[in-house]
């Protein structure tokens, strides 16, 4: 019983509890229904208050400038979501029905529904409320204003590529120091902000600081305010009673456990880190910018921000200035000056935004004509900043000489630099030419570490900017009363002699200006004096008292003239320093001889035949440069050896040749190369012996530094790179190689041996460790060598020279025409040693006629010799005609070459694989040629494969290049099935297998990754079929910009479906004579669906197509339709191209936009019957040239779409020819400038209705040869057009006359005036020009021609007529025109007044140039051609004479080119400019007579027709 007392109440409890407590609490729900409907309401009105408060406190804070805890924001936001949750149920509640059915009773199910509802979302509420906050807010860091990019930011290319540099340098822990310099403008703080919001972004750091403008604060005062803005931008309290060094020890207490990137931008000077508190390490990392490099601060990586490219440039020219340019005559003018502001963004942006609003053409040309005074000057000032930092002894006037001489490309000769320098004593306490040049080097850099001077494509040159160069010439002529101009000046008159007093330099370079005054110039503060010849012009002349006034000249330099004889006033400078005369037409230069303290004297490209002896009196020269001087034959005896100072002498490259043995023979008429001998003071020689035999003993002394010699019939270096000491060997004999050659090779660094001597050479390199400083081999011409390092005398000598490699600086190998080639290296003393695979030495008899055992011819070669790389810097491998090698490279090797960059292979008859698998155990096929990116492999007709492998990826390879390897399969070859086994036989059966095996279906599949590919370049591979396999490596050929495709036969497609989504790069596409090609992009459906895959090319820029005569089309409408880059289009000589465009599928009338196309030719194109057979819509906006030539089924132009598809609706019983375009409206063509149409194209839709001229309003020049009616009264409507192109042709007259729409009649000719270049070609039945009796005289054809061309038009009678004018004529041209017995009458050729070149030409029946019209027969006459400068008579058979009567006196003052060829009479001209003629020769009277009878029987022949 006790039990069940104790057990009864607990049970109870627990069923009362699970049972009777639930159930109330359920029936409560229904009871306080309404209560807790109103509960509900109160507590959300409480929340909403507290919401308020909350929000108070919140705008009160953040007004201050503190930062809201992360717990109160969130409090907030679950706030807001509880009381949407509660308004929305309150909002639902009424909605509910809370009725039975019946509508009688409530229905307890949803007011028990609603009810709990209410209670939770009271206690939610009531939880909520409670929550209680330690704090609202925060001191938080102020962000940067431009931690948030603004809308003007423009991320460029060139912007983003450094951003992401710096940023991997961040993250290299070893890189704490990094340094970003440019010149000012230039956007180095606009860089670094960029990097800023990166490592914010990236969470790099877990502090990013960053102190803009440091150069703002005073010197004084820098570092101190340096330290404290980086103190408040780390929230530390700033103490001002602290100095320096103590909140030194602060913030670096502050910072040193922490992970901080602090950036300093704009620091002029060097700055001491560790005194303001910072140090770079791991953990603390610092990038500052700067005008120029501040060595002092030692950073570890540096970054030059270089001007924005052209199109970066007007890119961010155009966002700022807005739509202004959309206006095409202001865009014109816009980019004119958008280009003047040099890719400098502080200058874009400043004159971007002063144009923004201005909409005039005035405005802007005003804009352009006064950029530098007003414009420019933010930018002049900046850059005056910084030449007033550089030091005024010796880099100031370099800089400003470096500014008044540099051309239209801002490119500046380094040897020019030198001459001119030591010419004006700009280099301190230097005498000697070598001493000058290692100052100038030394200066230049210090230029560019400024960024006043910009590295050079050309070692021999450096570059300056144009606004850079615009600033130094205005501070010359501000400082110094400089003038200068350069290419694309003009110089309108010559300053006034006030300025000339003052003048101390003139530079006038490839700029227009006026003819040279004849009355000297008086100019006592001249030194410097340049004059470039613009355009060649001939006329330019210096007369001989021109230097009269210039006693001061220290630097004359006359590049480009006609110079027959010196004017003797140069005679008077006598302090002349340097004198060049470059690029001249010279005669007698012996007055150069009377200059006595010359110094420098530059011929380079003159043509001059003779250096006369006098120039052996210029004792005082130490340097003379004869570099291309072609014509020098003759070099008097002695000269060389007087000029004992010589210190520099040029001469090898492209010039004397003529040299003369040392043995001396009485009579000898040109120098001896013996007399080199004399120049005791040369460190500096160019020079070619082509003949060995005369080469001396021991020439060559160990005083020379700087060397380009020849040696041997070499042809002429292209450049003359002064950068490295160039020697070529072609020796006679073995005795040559003396002690003079041997002094020679110690300082060598680019070597070409040719002959038989080349293994002695290199053994000696090896033996007296000469080889360390070569950069460059080049081996040639020897069928004995078999390796080119002998391991035995190597290993020898590397006990002497203990040095890692024999060629330790090697960077490019070239090995050519050596049929014996087997190995780099050899482990043999002599050739008759060779090893087997047993390494046992077998002694051969040298006389045997094949010697081919293992590891020799067919075996691989070695770069590498017991496991050590010997040419571990190679960048560069080029093979030709080495045709012992099977093999290249074992994969051990190839992995050796970690520095390949170029590697070329070709004409080796018996290569089979570059890369081989003989003597290696197991495939490993990573990390070979991991930097190659340049592979050529041609005319290697064994070639197989590249190697062997499952996959290998090429990272870095750029171009491929593979040319006649018509054995070739796959690229990788996977022999899985069975590897190549060592030995000979087994070897070509193998090989002969996978020939079998791998049919040239593709050469590119799966097992090749190129990544990095851009240029493709397949030719002469007949077999292949294609040249991508279905599957490909996953990120092969993403980047391809450019593939050509030649003589590829068997080829039935380009592009395989499997480069779909591949090609977003390709912008040059080039095909030629692939015979069985059918498309150029294969399309393909998807398996799973119909839908088809389609190509896109956005990026294409060129295609050019010629000689595929299978082909269908070019593209399918998919990738015409995105072609949105595409700027040239070439397709000619293909028999089947029906159309351009083929259909794929897309909407029924699909829109064709090439909105920068700009030229199309069409050509040979036989079945070509319309750019897209179906309908649709076109449009060519920037179209400028457009040709058809021998399409003969395209036979009408263009048609407008929407008049074109009326008449398709009218249902016409008789068939409508498409036309080739169809186009959306008459101005489709805005910009074409050239049209060109083929025979059968009419240049109409249809007789009745002329294609609108507006569709062609900027039209300049027109082929054309349609006999339609209209034809010119369709060129009447084309205003702008200037040239007039006319072939095949049925006219038998130009001129003739035609009824306009009022019913007048006029001559045609009269209403084409704007034409100045008319061309009449093979238009055979042309006989008049227009006749006289028609034209009336006072209305002229074509009055303002200019250019007359006349081709193959065999029954044209003569030129003359009244209906044509002459008198602006500058050019006649006639050539095959065999009806022509005279060119013009004595009436026309007296109006030549303009005529500047007169051509004829292959007239068999031409007797005179000017035929008699009566007018002359009263007496004597003159005809003044005084403008003509060319005439030229080719193969005129009949010609007698000039005029028909001798009383002519023809008189050609300005004649400086006379040609007469193939002809029977002669002319000369006379001093005061008379031409003369000789009589013809008798014996070819009688052939005239017979050319006249037989032209007579041929002209009543054609009359008779005519007749008929």
């Amino acid at each position: 019983m006790e039990i069940l007392t104790v057990i009864i109440p607990e049970v109870v409890g627990k069923v009362i509890e699970y049972t009777v407590v639930p159930v109330g609490r359920q029936v409560g729900y229904l009871i306080h229904y309404k209560s807790n409907r109103q509960n509900l309401r109160r507590q959300l009105k409480n929340l909403n208050a507290a919401k308020e408060r909350l929000k108070h406190t919140v705008f009160e804070v953040e007004r201050k400038g503190k930062g809201i805890h992360d717990d109160v924001q969130n409090w907030s936001r679950e706030a807001d979501e509880i009381t949407q949750e509660a308004e929305t149920f309150l909002d639902d509640v009424g909605q509910v029905r809370t009725k039975c059915v019946h509508g009688i009773c409530p229905n307890l199910v949803s007011y028990h529904q609603l009810s709990r509802k209410s209670t939770k979302l009271i206690k939610k509420i009531e939880l909520h409320e409670k929550i209680e906050f330690p704090s609202v807010s925060y001191n938080a860091p102020a962000e940067e204003i431009f931690a948030t990019p603004s809308e003007d930011y423009m991320a460029f290319e060139s912007r983003n590529s450094m951003v992401k540099k710096i940023l991997e340098e961040l993250r290299n822990p070893g890189t704490n120091l990094l340094g970003v310099y440019g010149t000012g403008g230039v956007g180095k703080s606009t860089l670094v902000q960029e990097v800023y919001r990166q490592a914010k972004k990236e969470n790099l750091f877990d502090d990013v600081v960053i102190v803009l403008d440091a150069k703002q604060y005073p010197e004084a005062e820098k570092k101190e305010r340096i330290q404290k803005k980086i103190a408040e931008k780390l929230d530390m309290d700033v103490q001002e009673s602290q100095d320096i060094e103590g909140r030194a020890k602060t913030l670096w207490n502050r910072i040193k456990d922490k992970n901080i990137f602090v950036i300093l931008d704009d620091v002029w000077e060097a700055i001491k880190l560790e005194a303001l508190g910072l140090r770079p390490m791991a953990t603390c990392k610092i990038l500052l910018t700067s005008r120029d490099r501040v060595f002092e601060m030692r950073t570890q990586k540096e970054f030059r921000l270089e001007v924005l490219g052209m199109e970066e440039n007007w890119s961010l020219f155009e966002k700022i200035v807005g739509d202004v340019v959309e206006d095409d005559r202001i865009r014109k003018v816009a980019t004119k000056v958008a280009k003047k502001c040099g890719g400098l963004p502080v200058l874009v942006v400043a004159v971007a935004s002063a144009l923004r609003s201005e909409n005039t053409l005035e405005v802007w040309k005003d804009a352009l004509r006064r950029f530098k005074s007003r414009l420019a000057k933010p930018a002049y000032l900046a850059l005056e900043w910084s030449y007033n930092r550089l030091d005024g002894e010796e880099l100031k006037p370099l800089f400003l000489l470096c500014g008044i001489i540099a051309g239209g490309s801002c490119s500046i000769s380094l040897s020019d630099l030198l001459k001119y320098i030591m010419g004006l004593g700009l280099v301190k306490n230097v005498d000697r030419v070598e001493e000058a040049r290692d100052t100038l080097l030394s200066l230049v850099k210090k230029l560019k570490d400024s960024c006043l001077l910009l590295e050079s494509y050309d070692d021999g040159r450096v570059r300056m900017h144009e606004l850079v160069r615009d600033v130094a010439i205005w501070i010359a002529c501000r400082d110094q009363h400089a003038l200068s101009r350069a290419y694309g000046d003009e110089l309108t008159e010559w300053p006034h002699r006030d300025f000339l007093k003052k003048c101390s330099a003139i530079s006038l370079n490839y700029c227009k200006i006026p003819k040279l005054p004849e009355v000297p110039w008086v100019c006592p503060e001249l030194r410097f004096f340049k004059l470039v010849n613009h355009n060649n012009d001939d006329s330019l002349e210096i007369t001989g008292n021109y230097f009269e006034g210039m006693n001061e000249l220290k630097v004359v330099d006359v590049t480009g003239l006609r110079i027959p004889s010196l004017p003797p006033s140069l005679q008077s400078l006598t302090i002349l320093q340097t004198l060049c005369l470059d690029q001249c037409v010279l005669g007698d230069i012996a007055l150069v001889g009377q200059l006595t303290n010359l110094k420098i004297l530059s011929l380079i490209h003159s043509h001059v035949k003779e250096l006369p002896k006098q120039i052996g009196q210029l004792t005082c020269l130490q340097l003379l440069d004869l570099t291309g001087c072609s014509e020098l034959v003759l070099i008097s005896p002695g000269v060389i050896s007087s000029l004992t100072r010589l210190e520099d002498l040029r001469m090898g490259i492209n010039s004397f040749k003529q040299w003369e043995g040392e043995g001396f023979i009485d009579g000898r008429r040109n120098a001896s190369i013996i007399e080199l001998k004399h120049l005791s003071q040369l460190t500096a020689l160019e020079i070619h012996i082509p003949d060995a035999k005369i080469l001396p003993a021991n020439l060559f002394s160990d005083k020379l530094e700087r060397y380009t010699i020849l040696v041997g019939d070499w042809p002429s270096p292209h450049t003359n790179d002064t950068s490295s000491n160039v020697l070529k060997l072609k020796l006679a004999t073995r005795n040559q190689f003396d002690r003079g050659i041997k002094s020679l090779l110690k300082k060598c660094e680019d070597l070409s041996l040719d002959g038989m001597e080349a293994v002695n050479i290199i053994s000696y390199l090896l033996d007296s460790g000469s080889a360390k400083q070569l950069k460059r081999l080049h081996v040639q011409n020897n069928d004995e060598v078999i390796s080119i390092i002998n391991s035995v005398s190597w290993s020898y000598s590397r006990n002497a020279f203990p040095i890692a490699e024999p060629f330790p600086k090697l960077g490019s190998l070239t090995l050519r025409n050596l049929p014996k080639l087997i190995g780099f290296s050899s482990e043999d003393k002599s050739r008759s040693i060779v090893t087997t695979r047993t390494h046992k030495q077998l002694t051969i008899d040298t006389e045997a006629e094949e010697i081919i055992l293992e590891n020799e011819i067919g075996g691989p070669t070695k770069l590498f010799l017991n496991g050590e790389v010997l040419m571990g810097h190679l960048t560069t491998l080029i093979l030709h005609q080495c045709d012992g090698l099977r093999f290249l490279f074992s994969f051990s090797m190839a992995r050796s070459l970690v520095q390949l960059k170029h590697l070329k292979i070709s004409h080796c008859q018996i290569m089979e694989e570059i890369v081989t698998k003989i003597d290696c155990s197991e495939e490993n096929t990573d990390n070979i040629f991991c930097k190659l990116k340049h592979l050529q492999l041609q005319y290697l007709p064994s070639l197989v494969r590249f190697c062997s492998g499952s996959y290998i990826e090429f990272p870095l390879l750029e171009l491929l290049h593979l040319e006649d390897c018509t054995k070739m399969g796959t690229f990788i070859f996977d022999s899985k099935s069975e590897s190549v086994t060592i030995g000979k036989q087994t070897e070509e059966r193998d090989l002969k297998e996978n020939v079998e095996t791998d049919v040239q279906y593709f050469i590119l599949d799966q097992k090749v990754g190129f990544p990095s590919l851009e240029i493709l370049i397949i030719h002469d591979q007949p077999k292949l079929l294609g040249i991508w396999h279905s599957q490909l490596a996953p990120n092969s050929f993403c980047r391809l910009r450019k593939v050509k495709v030649f003589r590829c036969h068997s080829l039935t497609n380009i592009f395989a479906p499997s480069m779909i989504g591949r090609l977003n790069a390709l912008d040059t596409l080039e095909i030629r004579h692939c015979q069985s090609l059918q498309v150029v992009f294969e399309q393909a459906y998807y398996t799973s669906t119909t839908e088809l895959k389609t190509f896109e090319c956005p990026s294409l820029d060129l295609i050019r197509i010629d000689s595929c005569q299978s082909l269908k089309n070019i593209f399918p409408a998919s990738v015409a339709t995105a072609l949105q880059h595409l700027r040239e289009l070439h397709v000619e000589n293909c028999g089947t191209l029906k159309e351009i465009v083929a259909e794929d599928g897309l909407e029924a009338t699909p829109t064709f936009v090439f909105p920068k196309l700009t030229y199309a030719i069409f050509q040979k194109l036989p079945q070509l019957r319309s750019f897209y057979f179906e309908l649709h819509v076109s449009k060519w906006p920037l179209l400028k040239e457009l040709v058809f030539l021998e399409c003969g089924n395209v036979e009408i132009f263009a048609f407008e779409f929407s008049r074109f598809r009326e008449k398709l609706e009218l249902g016409l019983h008789a068939p409508i020819k498409q036309p080739f375009f169809l186009l959306d409206k008459v101005n489709s063509f805005p910009s074409l400038e050239t049209l060109g149409l083929d025979v059968n194209t009419e240049t109409w839709s249809e007789p009745c209705s002329p294609l609108p001229a507006e569709l062609f309003s900027n039209l300049k020049t027109i082929a054309f040869s349609c006999a339609h009616p209209k034809s010119f009264g369709f060129l009447e409507k084309l205003h702008n057009l200037e040239e007039v192109v006319v072939h095949c042709g049925p006219w038998k007259e130009i001129s003739v006359y035609e009824g306009n729409s009022s019913g007048e009649t006029h001559a045609v000719g009269t209403t084409l005036p704007q034409v100045k270049n008319l061309c009449l070609n093979k238009m055979g039945e042309l006989m008049h020009l227009g006749k006289d009796n028609i034209q009336p005289a006072n209305h002229p054809v074509f009055p303002n021609l200019e250019i007359l061309r006349v081709y193959e038009c065999g029954r044209l009678k003569n030129l003359t007529s009244s209906t044509i004018s002459f008198r602006n004529l500058t050019t006649l041209d006639v050539w095959c025109c065999d009806g022509l017995k005279n060119l013009t009458s004595y009436s026309v050729a007296k109006c030549l007044h303009q005529l500047k070149k007169l051509v004829v030409e292959h007239c068999k029946s031409m007797i005179e140039i000017v035929g008699g019209n009566g007018e002359e027969d009263a007496g004597n006459y003159e005809i003044a051609f005084s403008c003509l400068q060319h005439l030229t008579l080719n193969y005129l058979p009949s010609l007698q004479g000039f005029c028909s009567s001798r009383n002519c006196t023809v008189r050609v003052p300005s004649l400086n080119s006379l040609m007469v060829k193939k002809c029977m009479i002669e002319l000369t001209t006379s001093p005061d400019g008379l031409l003369i003629v000789s009589d013809p020769r008798p014996e070819r009277r009688q052939i005239t007579e017979e050319v006249e009878e037989k032209e007579k029987k041929e002209e009543d022949d054609g009359s008779e027709t005519e007749d008929l």
